[in-house]
């Protein structure tokens, strides 16, 4: 083993990281099997080249009823205080469970891309200038 990295989330979890070498030698690069192009959408949170769309999740609006009371209830707490920091606390409770869900439907989407194509080409658009108009 290589490296081992220990951190704490402001929800109060720990993780640990594992960096070793396996030993397996890294595959050469291959243009041969199916193919797939995706394009990063704004409306869609992408559309592939086979004509599949993947609607945008909503997490934040989804948890929104959970999050605004708990928000307002931080605000009004004396700073410095104990309770403040409580609701501190369950305040990032809710913002790790969003970040969760965006993590989750990432990775079964990525894996999902990756098991069904060989070779996957992306677009290189500067997105957020595209959405803000920078």
């Amino acid at each position: 083993m290589s490296t081992v990295t220990i951190s704490k989330n402001p929800d109060g979890k720990y993780y640990a990281s594992l960096l070793f070498d396996d030993g397996i030698n890294k595959p050469e690069p291959s243009i041969e099997g199916k193919s797939i192009g995706i394009d990063l959408g704004l409306t869609d949170f992408c559309v592939t080249s086979d004509g599949s769309k993947f609607k945008q999740p909503k997490w934040l609006k989804r948890h929104e009823r959970n999050l605004k009371p708990k928000q307002q209830k931080h605000s009004r707490q004396v700073k410095g205080s104990k309770n403040r920091d409580k609701a501190k606390l369950k305040v990032a409770k809710v913002h790790s469970k969003i970040s969760r869900c965006r993590e989750d439907f990432l990775h079964k989407l990525s894996r999902r891309i990756v098991d069904e194509n060989q070779v996957i080409c992306l677009e290189s658009l500067h997105v957020k200038g595209m959405v803000y108009g920078t």
